[in-house]
Order: structure tokens, then C-alpha cells, then sequence
């Protein structure tokens, strides 16, 4: 049997050896052709995630557990190896594209790049592959000339050309992260479609990160629910919005325009939004026992004892169980 595209199994990320923990535990498996939601709150620890599996995190990190790329051990890599996996293998749409793209390269050279360095086109054909991937991500000619610059282009228009960037090689993995932040309601349904039509063309994997339960709803066959650098909840994403079993992710739901909007009756006034209250810990001060303890509403005695592991919610056939890691998981739907 063949081993699985990306494979987490138990992956933390620290501050140094032995150092404060900012991912803890994290265990995943992810295969060709699959679309794998990332959610939590801002500092759970998504964006992290993804910059250990690229290969990228700040010196001072420490990588321990199981982090594999169709086998291979990606932080036992020597940098050279890694660099021709990044943008050939496994590719990233950042959340930013102003700060990933290069102001001083026109949009067509820095499509073409990718192509020249880990496939040793010429410019000429790297050029020509450039213009087609624009006409293909929605910026066709003559008005998008591959000539153009990154200020030259609105907020949508550049993470059109990310995308562009990103799928250029063909990768086996593409990461999304926050790929429609701060675009307007149409922009971000056509960044979603693209990425749909991109997956179910090349057959590559997606994790796509996000804070937006209505993008997860539409795009992703499987979610994970994230909070404070662990998993406390995943599953296929219909039977974990069905039901919403851990507090936190319940929370999130009820915090949702869209979980809101889900579970109203037609015609009925959409209820305030309900914040979690409280804030995501600071990793140096995370809890010995369940993380999410001091913020939750249900917290009974036995929380403030035992770190609970992700457990199968209920004994279910399928290729991806329901796991959730709580002591006392909610009974019932998802309505807040």
C-alpha cells in the first residue's frame, strides 16, 4: 500500500529544544484529490501549520513527531531537496499576495519562474505557459499583459496571479492560506470556484486554512476544527457541522453568519452572533489539561484534570471517522 500524500502524525512545532509548544500533537492525513479544511480563531495555530509542512519556519523552531510527504521525512530534507519540493510538489497561496509577490517582477516573469527553475523550460514556452495560467485564473489578454506589476492589479486580480504561481508545476499539494481574506463577497465565490476547478482538474490535494465556516462548507470534503495548537475536532465536514460535537467548535458555529444563517427558519430574523468569550491562550500558559477548559461553557470537574485525545465521537464505518477530543461532547445539532 502506498503511502499517503501529507501524513501528520503527532507534529509539534516548539520554541527551541525542549522550548514552549505552539503545536502539540497535531495528526492528519491527507491524499491526493482530497480537500481538507484548516479552521480556528486567529493564533490556533493554522498559518504555523502550514509553514512546517513548506519547510519554512523560523530557525529558532523545532520541528518532533511525524511530518511525511508521500514518505518522505520533510524536516529531515537537506534545504536543496526541500526547495525542489516547494513550488514543484507542494505549493502555497499565501494570505497576503503583496507580500509574496515581487514588486519589481512583472506578473508573467514571476508565473514563468517556477516553470524555468523546476522544469527547465526555456523563457520563450515558460512565457507562453504564464499567459494561459492568466487567461486560466480569470486575467486574460490583452488587458492583463503578463507585462503588468503587482500594483498594477486590484486585491482579487493579485491572488489570481498567486494561484497562478501556485499550480504553474502541477503540485501534488496546494495550500490555501485565507486565500479570499478581504475580498468582496463575488471576488471571494470566483477564488473558491477557481480552486474547485483546479483540484478536480489536476487531481492535487487541498488544505485550505481558513476562519470561514461558509468557505469550509463549500469546499472542503473534511474539516479540523483547531484551538490553541491541537485538534479538538475533525471529521467529514457534513457530519461535523450535523452535529458540532466539541464546545469550541460549537462556538464557532454559533459565532458564524453562516452557522446563524444555516439554522434559521425562512423569514425568521437572524439572532445576534454569540462571541466566545475569553481569548485563545498564550502558548507559554496553555493548560496541562483540556485547553479549552477556561473559555467553555461546560466545563465540568474532570476538564481541569485530563487532556483529553481525539476519540471516535461513535462507533461508525467510513473511511473518515468523526473524532473529537472532549470529555463530555455535545449531544444533538449543531443549532447555537
Amino acid at each position: 500500500m502506498s503511502a499517503p500524500l501529507l501524513e501528520l502524525d503527532g507534529l509539534t512545532v516548539a520554541l527551541g529544544t525542549g522550548g514552549v509548544e505552539l503545536l502539540s500533537g497535531l495528526s492528519l492525513v491527507l491524499e491526493r484529490g482530497e480537500r481538507l479544511g484548516l479552521v480556528g480563531e486567529s493564533g490556533s495555530g493554522k498559518s504555523l501549520t502550514a509553514l512546517a509542512i513548506m519547510g519554512l519556519l523560523p530557525e529558532q523552531m523545532r520541528v518532533s513527531g511525524g511530518l511525511r510527504f508521500k514518505g518522505d521525512d520533510l524536516p529531515a530534507l537537506p534545504e536543496e531537496r526541500m526547495r525542489r519540493l516547494r513550488g514543484r510538489r507542494i505549493a502555497m497561496i499565501f494570505q497576503e499576495p503583496m507580500t509574496a509577490l515581487n514588486p519589481v517582477m512583472s506578473i508573467g516573469a514571476q508565473i514563468a519562474e517556477g516553470r524555468r527553475l523546476h522544469l527547465g523550460e526555456g523563457r520563450a514556452e515558460a512565457e507562453a505557459v504564464a499567459r494561459r495560467l492568466l487567461d486560466r485564473v480569470g486575467l486574460p489578454g490583452p488587458r492583463f499583459d503578463p507585462g503588468l506589476y503587482p500594483h498594477q492589479l486590484s486585491g482579487g486580480q493579485r491572488q489570481r496571479v498567486m494561484i497562478a504561481m501556485a499550480v504553474a508545476c502541477g503540485p501534488d499539494l496546494l495550500i490555501a492560506d485565507e486565500p479570499t481574506t478581504a475580498l468582496d463577497v463575488t471576488v471571494q465565490a470566483q477564488i473558491l470556484d477557481l480552486l474547485d476547478e483546479i483540484v478536480e482538474e489536476t487531481g492535487a490535494a487541498l488544505l485550505l486554512i481558513t476562519h470561514d465556516l461558509g468557505v469550509v462548507s463549500e469546499t472542503a470534503d473534511r474539516i479540523a476544527v483547531m484551538y490553541a495548537g491541537r485538534i479538538l475536532e475533525t471529521g467529514p465536514t457534513e457530519k461535523v457541522f450535523a452535529r458540532m460535537a466539541h464546545p469550541y467548535a460549537h462556538g464557532l458555529f454559533a459565532a458564524s453568519p453562516y452557522g446563524l444563517d444555516l439554522r434559521r427558519a425562512p423569514g425568521e430574523p437572524r439572532p445576534r452572533l454569540k462571541a466566545i468569550p475569553g481569548m485563545v491562550p498564550d502558548p507559554a500558559r496553555r493548560p496541562a489539561h483540556c485547553v479549552f477548559a477556561e473559555r467553555c461553557a461546560s466545563v465540568q470537574a474532570d476538564c481541569l484534570r485530563i487532556s483529553p485525545p481525539l476519540k471516535p465521537l461513535e462507533a461508525e464505518g467510513g473511511r473518515w471517522p468523526h473524532l473529537v477530543a472532549c470529555l463530555h461532547p455535545r449531544a444533538g445539532g449543531a443549532a447555537p
